[in-house]
Parts: C-alpha cells; sequence; structure tokens
C-alpha cells in the first residue's frame, strides 16, 4: 500500500510480481495479485464484482445522497445494471467532439484554470501547481461537455468535496464533517446535471446531444444518467490531476524527452527549465510516458461473489484481492524502446470495467501540460521532489510541502 507515494516503487513492482503474482498478504487480510497475467485473470473473473456482494454502497455513504449517487454509478455495479448502462455510456464518450473548435475549448478552459489557481494560491508556484492539476481537468472536462463557464468554479468545488467524502467512506472511523460536506455536493452536482440535461447546457454541445440521445431511448434511465455524468468528473479528478502532475515531476527530470525533443527545447531550457513547445507534441509524448511507466491509478479492488479457484488458489465467497495494477506495467528497460508502440493501458483497468475514458484523459492532461510547459514556470527546483499526495490508490506528484 505505502508503493503509490513511494518515490520509485517499480522495482519493487517488478519483484511482486515475479516472484508473487497471487498471494494472501495476512497483514492486510487481503488477496494480492500482481503481473500483467494474474491481474488480468482476476479483472476478467466473473466471480469477482468491483464492490462486495449486497453492499455496493459503502455504509458510512448510506444514509443520504452520496450514497444514492454512489450506488447509481456504472463502474460500481455489475451484471444488469453495468451491462444497461456501460455500452451506452461508452458509445456517448466516443461522440466527443476532436475537433478545432472543441481542443480550442479546453484551452480556453485551461487558462481559466491557470488564472483561478493564481487567484487560489497566489504567486507560490509549487502550491498554484498543486492547486491546478486538479482544477484543470475538472474545468477542462466541463467546457468539453458544455457546461456553462460561469459554473466551473463551483463544479470544482464539489466533485473536491464529493472525492473527499468517496476517499473518506473508505476509513475506519469516518469523520462526519467530511461526509456531510459530500452528501451535500451530490445534492447539488446530481441538480446541476439535470439542469444541463434539461436546458443548462451550452447549445450544441456533448450533453445537449447526449439529453436528445436519451430522449431517444426508452429504456434510458435519467436518474442512472446524471449519477454517472456526475461520475464522469469524479473519475477525472484524481486520474488526470495524476497524468498532469506525474508528466510535469518526468518533464521536469527530463525523463520522457527524446534527443531530438532535448535539442528543440534545448534554447529554451537554457533560459529556464519550462521548455514552451509550439505545439502539444511534447506534452502528448509525456502524458503516453507516464500512462505506460508512471500511471496514476496504482491499484484497484476486487470482490469475490462466489467462491472460485483464481491463478490455482481457492477463494472464499467475501474474500478481498487487491490488484496492483502497476505491477502489470512493463519497465522502460523492458520495453527499450521508449518510443515502442503502447502497451496496455492498466491504469485505465482491464476487462468489462475498463475505463472507455482514456482518449479524453490523455487530452485533456496533454492540454494542462502543454499550458505549465508554456507558462514560463520555473520547473528546475520540482527536479529532485519526491512527495506524493497521500493516497491508498492514487499516485500523484506534490510539489508544495
Amino acid at each position: 500500500m505505502d508503493a503509490v507515494v513511494h518515490p520509485d516503487p517499480y522495482p519493487y513492482y517488478t519483484s511482486l510480481a515475479a516472484h508473487r503474482p497471487f498471494e494472501f498478504d495476512a497483514s492486510l487480510g487481503l488477496w494480492v495479485t500482481a503481473g500483467p497475467h494474474a491481474v488480468a485473470e482476476v479483472l476478467r473473473h466473473p466471480a469477482c464484482g468491483v464492490r462486495p456482494a449486497g453492499a455496493v454502497v459503502p455504509a458510512a455513504l448510506s444514509h443520504g445522497p452520496a450514497g444514492a449517487w454512489f450506488g447509481a454509478l456504472v463502474r460500481m455495479n455489475d451484471g444488469a445494471a453495468h451491462a444497461a448502462m456501460k455500452p451506452w455510456l461508452k458509445t456517448r464518450l466516443a461522440a466527443l467532439p476532436s475537433d478545432r473548435d472543441s481542443l480550442a475549448k479546453l484551452h480556453e478552459a485551461t487558462q481559466a484554470a491557470c488564472a483561478d489557481a493564481y487567484l487560489a494560491c497566489g504567486k507560490t508556484s509549487a502550491a498554484r501547481l498543486d492547486d491546478f492539476v486538479f482544477r484543470q481537468p475538472m474545468y477542462a472536462l466541463a467546457a468539453w461537455l458544455g457546461v456553462p463557464s460561469t459554473q466551473w468554479t463551483e463544479v470544482h468545488a464539489d466533485v473536491r468535496e464529493l472525492v473527499a467524502a468517496m476517499a473518506e467512506a473508505a476509513r475506519p472511523s469516518p469523520r462526519e464533517d467530511v461526509l456531510d460536506a459530500g452528501h451535500t455536493a451530490a445534492t447539488a452536482m446530481r441538480s446541476r446535471a439535470i439542469r444541463w440535461l434539461e436546458a443548462d447546457a451550452v447549445p450544441g454541445t456533448w450533453l445537449q446531444e447526449t439529453a436528445r440521445s436519451a430522449a431517444r431511448n426508452e429504456s434510458a434511465d435519467f436518474s442512472a444518467l446524471t449519477a454517472n455524468i456526475v461520475g464522469l468528473f469524479t473519475q477525472t479528478h484524481d486520474a488526470c490531476a495524476g497524468l498532469i502532475a506525474n508528466s510535469v515531476r518526468r518533464f521536469a527530470r527530463g525523463a520522457s524527452m527524446t534527443a531530438s525533443m532535448r535539442a528543440s527545447a534545448a534554447a529554451s531550457m537554457e533560459r529556464s527549465m519550462s521548455a514552451s513547445p509550439a505545439d502539444l507534441r511534447v506534452a502528448i509524448k509525456t502524458v503516453s510516458d507516464v500512462i505506460r511507466f508512471d500511471p496514476p491509478v496504482q491499484n484497484t479492488r476486487r470482490f469475490l461473489h462466489t467462491s472460485a479457484v483464481i491463478h490455482g488458489r481457492t477463494l472464499a465467497k467475501g474474500d478481498v484481492i487487491l490488484v496492483v495494477l502497476a505491477s502489470a506495467v512493463r519497465s522502460p528497460d523492458e520495453v527499450g524502446d521508449m518510443n515502442a508502440t503502447d502497451d496496455t493501458a492498466w491504469t485505465f483497468g482491464f476487462g468489462a470495467h475498463a475505463c472507455p475514458g482514456r482518449t479524453p484523459a490523455s487530452t485533456i492532461a496533454a492540454i494542462g501540460v502543454h499550458a505549465i510547459l508554456g507558462g514560463g514556470e520555473d520547473l528546475a527546483p520540482l527536479r529532485n521532489g519526491t512527495a506524493y499526495h497521500p493516497l491508498p490508490n492514487a499516485r500523484i506528484a506534490r510539489f508544495s510541502a
């Protein structure tokens, strides 16, 4: 569990995959699976659910709006609830426009996030960067979907509270004030999603077309749809923050730059470590490398709904498996050529519950990284940083003390 925030957990992950691909860890009370073959077997196994059987909603959230929202999320359900919503949502995500005008909107939203991060944190570069990596994905996703710009700040604040409540609910003694803030945020976000689908979205945008598509589909569950639109934001929050933050750290260290990239950026890097490329190529390359070699989502869990034999071991109903996604990633040394064909993006999951948002997440993150690289920030002080946000499954570089 501590590996998520270790300065370099990957030699440990490699050893785990090689020597303990599927073992019971008595100290955690969990089965732990590592390496691509064992991880894929667990994530594809029909006995493994994304939540404990009969407990879709965490007990700490169950008596409020955040629990009702959580229980409708397609990524937290198996069976009929998952099968009904996932393909439709995947199709709608594939319809996100990527034309010049849409990318311009993402850039505008990113600049708004830069300005608001400055207002929130002032001139302290590291604190401003920590704010930006979480704020920019919320603004950019909102702009892409068609949320009016006047709501971006409130969406960012409410999603932050909702994500915090989800994390708090997993603690042995969750704080009531954090849970209460999450319930309030869930109510606010569901209400906004209803308004977006009814009339409040920017005309001609994804949200407006999604509302029309749902109206044409008699089997569409409007309540589930609003919950999962909010879910797009909560799922983006940590994942994209990790892509951006880890890319910035990687760029500061020069790990993801090829010789040609270094040559093209040399003049700028002599003036500062920010390297301002004329286009998105460097940012896209860096984000792609982070997905492969320093992924933001490092582990997830699966719960046995029935007894099963997995990787030669007999597991009982109710057993829990910690799936170490990051251990399935091949290291740069194993890949050899950093420009080799991309591997499975394990950080986005695998099998029936694989996240369909890799392309949008990569686009949002690349635009965020590009804004940082082009913003004149001195990245030299970040080169030796080793701090990460103290999260149990998301690896997000932290720049301020």
